[in-house]
């Protein structure tokens, strides 16, 4: 379990390179944290337990998986607090190294405090730790420097010719879909034809659609409208034809405040329509209530301050509220980590739900729309799965238990994007209309096509 070991030469020598070239961390950014105050605790790294796993593990562009355990008198490793870590970007040792070692400092903070509170750690979950010595190569060096350095090429030359992550909403109708289906029921995520107008006009994407049916039976969709120009998200409207597939009217901006807005989550609450934007950049969980709906919005509330929190999401149940919403935590990206409050009402006050984080994993932190009930009664809670890349595919998780104490979910259904297309990170239904946003690759002098295509999810 030596946390301390020097790395490698060739491993010394690329991080120098970084930080000559890109002013890359270093000194404590790189450095293991001390180890936990209970000489009986100890992290392990992608399933082993020395440092050298987490070092192999980036230069192999994977996902670091941290976890802090408790070993018993029996030799067994009782799991206490872990993660998945959300990397932005793995073309950099360094970077992604900070990122991990600054997770790993985050774990052993909760890992104390959960220490603390638990009576029995013998009752902990077991886990099975590799005693495999594993070690970093010069080839795995070599290999990592080599596929930095061709990808520093080709994205140089794919950005001055295309944009990677153009997004279009994409639908589906039980009207188009010939057959008939029960409200709630996510396996048409596996069978649906989705028609998705191609593509957003080349100057800005729409994505994070949520749908609304209003009392007179009209469909209307808000979504991110994001002109390339502002690179600043605003709130735009349409009114929606699920028959013909088509806006009855160009888009509408119906909220842009001097700040980034985006995943406008759509809640009704004493007979009144509002919405909660994310308002992450003005680090701030805003309400804004319809007078009238769907153009006119005005700012009713804000649930917290000082916070950096990313598509908040409400449920009602039993008159409780629940909010979830992903907080980033240091430099890393907010992709990874979720967290639940509950209160009285969907203005509060807001109480921390004691397990928070309640997920801490790149593949099903996020979120991704509503959270519903299936068919079969299941609670599902639609989830970004950002492992491959930010958006880069959804997943159902089943919540299997949800109280002011305890939380658990289960993975169930995990949808890549269509063959032809790159990502998709938001799923909501409402009605007959289910809507979904999906990345695409898209030249930037290509003539912007109309019409729509029908695409098969995975």
């Amino acid at each position: 379990m030596n946390m301390n070991q020097r790395f490698p030469l060739m491993l010394e020598l690329w991080m120098a390179v970084e930080r000559l070239v890109y002013r890359a961390p270093h000194g404590r950014d790189l450095t293991v944290p001390d180890r936990l105050d209970a000489p009986e605790c100890a992290v392990v790294y992608n399933g082993a337990w020395s440092i050298t796993s987490l070092w192999k593990t980036l230069l192999q562009r994977r996902t670091p998986h941290l976890q802090v355990v408790w070993l018993g008198p029996d030799g067994q490793a009782h799991l206490i607090a872990e993660s998945h870590v959300a990397i932005q970007n793995r073309c950099f040792f360094c970077a992604s190294l900070s990122i991990a070692l600054e997770r790993h400092r985050l774990l052993c903070d909760r890992a104390r405090h959960r220490l603390q509170v638990t009576a029995e750690p013998g009752d902990l979950p077991v886990i099975e730790v590799s005693r495999t010595d594993v070690r970093t190569s010069a080839v795995d060096v070599m290999r990592f420097a080599a596929q930095h350095l061709r990808e520093k090429v080709f994205n140089k030359f794919r950005r001055a010719v295309s944009r990677s992550d153009h997004w279009g909403i994409a639908l589906h109708s039980e009207d188009a879909s010939g057959r008939e289906r029960t409200t709630g029921d996510i396996s048409v995520a596996d069978e649906a034809k989705w028609w998705l107008e191609i593509p957003s006009p080349k100057d800005r994407f729409y994505a994070d659609p949520f749908p609304w049916l209003d009392s007179a039976g009209q469909y209307h969709v808000f979504f991110e409208d994001l002109p390339y120009s502002t690179n600043k998200g605003v709130i735009s409207h349409v009114t929606l034809d699920p028959v013909s597939k088509s806006w009855n009217a160009p888009p509408q901006v119906v909220l842009e405040r001097p700040y980034h807005l985006s995943y406008p989550f759509l809640f009704e609450h004493a007979g009144e329509i509002f919405m909660i934007p994310e308002t992450s950049e003005n680090r701030t969980i805003e309400v804004y209530r319809a007078a009238p709906f769907p153009t006119g919005w005005v700012h009713h509330a804000t649930l917290m301050k000082d916070i950096v929190a990313a598509d908040t999401t409400l449920y009602h149940e039993s008159g409780t509220w629940w909010l979830f919403t992903s907080v980033a935590q240091g430099s890393g990206p907010n992709w990874d980590e979720l967290h639940l409050y509950h209160g009285p009402s969907p203005f509060g006050p807001w109480q921390a739900h004691p397990a928070n984080p309640i997920v801490s994993d790149c593949r099903r932190a996020r979120m991704a729309g509503n959270i519903v009930r299936d068919s079969s009664g299941r609670l599902i809670r639609p989830a970004q799965d950002c492992e491959r890349e930010y958006g880069a595919a959804l997943c159902f998780c089943e919540i299997t238990e949800l109280s002011p104490l305890k939380y658990a979910e289960t993975p169930i259904l995990v949808k890549d994007a269509p063959s032809e297309r790159s990502g998709l990170h938001t799923w909501n239904r409402t009605g007959d209309v289910t809507v979904v946003d999906i990345k695409m690759n898209v030249y930037k002098r290509a003539k912007a096509q109309t019409g729509y295509r029908r695409l098969s999810l995975r």
